[in-house]
Parts: structure tokens; sequence; C-alpha cells
């Protein structure tokens, strides 16, 4: 039988929803976490279980479990809907939503035409062999190969019961001179998998010696981005969030020659270099990232731009470098586990691995090593932001080059002096305050909205936004005959009305037995002397221009409603 949206959301519980992508810690009667939609390092990510909603106080995203997977995962109302009846063991009614859908059908077809092609093919499989690839580690990455010729291509995409239309919306199928191919051909397939299981692209290896370029990937598309994709995460993001450390290789394979020998907490970035989006994902299981690169000058040098986005994201991050010449994948096949761990255990931040690289190569005996060095590390010792860091790290280059810790402090001070505590804090209207308070004494507290329904309570409150959604509560709660403050937020379609009703519900507090009702009352007051108050200026202006026109009639109108106006406000 299929579910409605409200049944859905009474079995699902948020925080299950949400802690499988950002680490939530008891704080009070609900949780926080660093927020996943921007960067900060204190938290200011709030779950309520008690709401079913999160907010955070300080981007202003918030919702219930469906509006998270929206925004997280860039799905559409109906395909979060659908992610979250899956886990529950429940079925939505499925809407059209759209080409997204369709290419992820597209893509599952195409792995398994993809892994046919791998059976089908010996020079294929003898590489695989080559490489150290099991039957086992073929069967758990769903591995295939994509044929050199078009012909089979034809009768799969005949047969796969999706328009050839949705097949080129991944960019993966494409046309020339009025025939189909597919992007891949000669290369070994690896499907890159998203934390819901869905197939959203894959990487190709040459299996050519001279074939270049020896990695492509699927071009980005609707559910597609190289920039924010891990591989392999769907696999070990539990093990990540058990040990409390990942580490990021840079290729398929690396990833599973380690996976397969038994490292869990790891993922690979997609044949590019690491980005803010790979990062912000990561930190939601964990804040120790680790990165496993070749020790050479490049990969050294391709970490340290890291070092000012990983101080700004509050991680704490370090490098494992490898002996010349190998990288993750031939380590673990040739030297064994023992090795990598080995490995593992010297592992330092990427900072250290810099000022040991860079002092053995410029040298600190002469000045001209000393001045090389200097210029190459200062910058990055500089944009720490951690006081008590940087203090550790001037102190390792006075030692290093024999200059005093004062000569780098007063160095940095001159170059740069304008680090602030971030700009106005934008204090709330005292009203604002007020009436967020209302809203949420009535969420909490429904059954006070029926002195709202008096149309002349409703008419006496100027704002806009506490207006509609009182106006829009009163009909929840008359249609539905309950309040679950998750449901209704979703329901606001409205992008300001949702975040104002979610400050307001996150900012409630404790009351008192009878606080809700004294809260509700003085509003009640203060909104109709307000309301009665501008009447009275309005009345004055008039009255005003009728003297002023010689209007004896509309001056007495005007003079009888201005007297019951202030008898009204007297009493």
């Amino acid at each position: 039988m299929k579910t409605t949206l409200d049944e859905l959301l009474q079995r699902v519980n948020v925080l299950d929803v949400i802690s499988q992508y950002v680490k939530l810690r008891k704080a009070g009667k609900d949780y926080a976490g660093l927020c996943p939609f921007h960067k900060e390092k204190t938290p200011s990510f709030t779950v309520s279980v008690e709401k079913q909603m999160f907010y955070c106080f300080s981007c202003r995203e918030g919702g219930n479990a469906v509006s998270f997977l929206m925004k997280y995962e860039n799905l559409s109302f109906q395909e979060a809907q659908e992610n979250l009846a899956r886990q529950y063991g429940m079925e939505i009614q499925r809407k059209d939503s759209g080409k997204r859908t369709g290419s992820f059908d597209a893509l599952s077809k195409l792995a398994e035409y993809y892994q046919k092609g791998l059976k089908n093919s010996t020079m294929a499989t003898q590489y695989l062999e080559r490489r150290g690839i099991t039957d086992e580690a073929i069967n758990e990455f769903q591995l295939g190969y994509s044929d050199r010729t078009s012909g089979n291509l034809k009768g799969f995409l005949k047969n796969s019961g999706i328009p050839n239309d949705v097949f080129l919306s991944t960019g993966i199928v494409r046309m020339k001179d009025g025939e189909l191919y597919e992007m891949f051909r000669g290369r070994i397939i690896i499907p890159i998998i998203d934390v819901n299981k869905r197939i959203i692209g894959f990487g190709g290896r040459t299996i050519d010696k001279d074939g270049f370029p020896k990695y492509v990937n699927s071009p980005e598309s609707a559910v597609f981005s190289k920039r924010s994709s891990l591989f392999g995460i769907d696999k070990t993001r539990k093990y990540i969030t058990e040990k409390d450390e990942v580490f990021i290789v840079e290729g398929y394979f690396d990833f599973i020659a380690l996976y397969m020998n038994g490292f869990r907490n790891i993922v690979a970035t997609l044949g590019t270099a690491i980005t803010e989006g790979q990062i912000s994902k990561l930190r939601n299981y964990t804040e120790n990232i680790t990165l496993m690169l070749d020790g050479d000058e490049a990969g050294i040098k391709s970490a340290l731009r890291l070092i000012e986005l990983f101080g700004e994201m509050g991680v704490n991050g370090r490098m494992v470098v490898l002996p010349e010449g190998h990288d993750p994948d031939s380590y673990v096949r040739e030297e064994g586990t023992r090795a990598v761990d080995d490995a593992i255990a010297k592992k330092k931040s990427i900072l250290d691995y810099y000022f040991d690289y860079f002092s053995a190569k410029y040298g600190v005996k002469t000045p001209e090593g000393k001045r090389a060095f200097i210029d190459d590390v200062l910058p990055y010792v500089q944009r720490i932001r951690n006081g008590i860091r940087k203090g550790l790290y001037i102190k390792r280059l006075s030692e290093l080059t024999g200059l005093e810790e004062g000569r780098f402090t007063d160095s940095m001070n001159g170059a740069s002096n304008t680090e602030t505590a971030g700009g106005s804090c934008g204090v709330e209207e005292p009203k604002n305050i007020i009436e967020k308070k209302v809203i949420s004494v009535c969420m909490t507290n429904p059954y006070l909205l029926e002195p709202f329904k008096g149309k002349e309570v409703m008419g006496y409150i100027r704002n806009d936004h506490v207006r509609e959604i009182l106006s829009r509560m009163l009909t929840y709660v008359e249609e539905k005959k309950q309040f679950e403050i998750h449901s209704f937020v979703q329901m606001l379609d409205n992008e300001a009305l949702r975040d104002f009703a979610l400050e307001a519900a996150f900012s409630s507090v404790e009351f008192a037995d009878d606080e809700p009702e004294k809260v509700l009352f003085d509003y009640f007051i203060h909104v109709e002397k307000q309301f009665f108050k501008d009447e009275s200026k309005k009345i004055t202006e008039r009255l005003s221009e009728a003297e002023k026109r010689g209007d004896e009639s509309e001056v007495m109108e005007l003079m009888e409603q201005k007297r019951q106006v202030l008898a009204y406000m007297k009493k």
C-alpha cells in the first residue's frame, strides 16, 4: 500500500537520517554538529528530535528529513521522499520526477551492459588479473568493460526499455553523424556510486599501454559532479565514522587495492585535485582527514594548497607519504599490509612534511638556503588561524633558521593585520524577537491558535510574515485536527515564510505553565494598541488635510472617529 508524506514523516526519525551524513553530539535535549551547508569551525547546526527538524543558526538552512535530503543530495522533492521511503520499507506514490530518475535507471542499465562486456572480453579480464584485481573485487565494485565497437550498443539500447534521449542526457551515450556511440570504448569501467547506493557515473581506465588519457570520467550531468563526488563513499562511510578518520587516495585502483586488503576508512578522488565540496562531505563523518600521496614534490605541493581550507573548515589535515616510486596500489600489493600500517604510523601534519621536505631541499646552513626556505614556508604559517599552533610553527622556524621568533611575528604583523571577529553581528529588532516567540508559542501549544480565528485580531497584525504563518497554521490545524511542526514547515512554499517559521521554531524556550498564554495575551494588547495608534495617526493626517480644504463635513466625521479611537485606547 502506497503511503502519504505525512505518514512517512510519522515513521521517520530525523536524527537517524541526518546522523548518516553529519557527525552530531548531544547538546541538551537537541543534537549539534558542524553545518554541512557552509564552512564553519564552531557547530551551529541543530537537530531537534522533539520537533523532527534541523536548523542552522548561522546560514539559516532548515527543515525536516525530506528537505535535508533535498539540499544535501541535490534531490527533487519526489526523489527525497522515495529515498526515505526505501529506507523505511515504504512506498510513496511515484510522480514524474523528470530526467534525474530516468538518468539513474539509464546508468544502472549501462552498468549491467559494461559488466556483460567484461565477461565477454579475454583481453580486459587478463588486464585486471595482471593488476591483481580478483573476481571478488570485480563483483564487489561491479567492474565492467566497454567494447570498442558500437554494434552491441544498438541492441542494448533497443532492448533497455529506456528512451534514447535519456541515455543521451547522461553524456555517456552520444551521437555522431546520426549514429549512437558511447564515450568509454576500449576502457575498464568503474561505477561511481553515491551514499544512497545509486550509480551516478563511471570512471574509465584505458587498457592500452600508451593509451591517452589514462582515465576519463562521466561528464557533468543532472546527477553527477566530479568535484563533489567521492569514489567508495557508499562502502566506507560507516567505517570512517567508527574510526573517526578518513584516508584520501588519488585513484580508483588505489582505493580498490587498499579496500580489498582490509583498509576500509578510505575514499578516492576522481582523478582531480581534492575540492572543497569533497572535504565538506567528508567533514560530516570526521574532522580527521589524512592524504595518502606519492612522496614527490608535486604530491606535497598539491596538498599544501589545502592547508588554508582545512584551517577554515576546522579539519585536522595530515599526510602519509609513501616511498618514492610507489602509489597505494603498488605498495600494498608488493610490500603488504604491514608496510602500509608502518607508513600510516609515520603520518604528519601537512605543514610538518612541508618543513621537512624543503628544509632538506634548500638547506638551512647558508643565508641563501635560509631565505629560500623562509620565503616558501612563511606564507603558510601566516595562514594558520589557531594562535597556539601558529606560535609552535614560528618557534620551529626560529630553531631551524637561528633567527629570533620576533622577526617572524613582526613580518607577519606587517604583512597583514586585518583579521577581525567577523564583521557586524546584525542585532535583530526586539519586535521580531517578540513575534518569533509568538509563532513559537503557537507551534508548541496549537490550542492557543483559537483566539486568532477572530478576523479582528488577525487584522491588527502588521507583520505580513506573522499574519500569513498564523493564518496557515489555523488552516492546517482545522484540516488535520493536529499540528506537526516538521510537516507544516514543509508546506510553506515561500522561502521567506519558511525561514521565519524555522527560526521561530528553533528560538523556542521553556515556559512556565501559564507563561505561553501570558506571551500571547501581551502580544494581543501590543498589536491592538499599535493598530489604534496607527489609526489615530492616519486620522490626524486626514483631519489636517480636511481642515486645509475647509471641508467641515469631513472634519466633523474624522473628529468623531478620532474620539472613538482615543476612547478605545484609553479603555
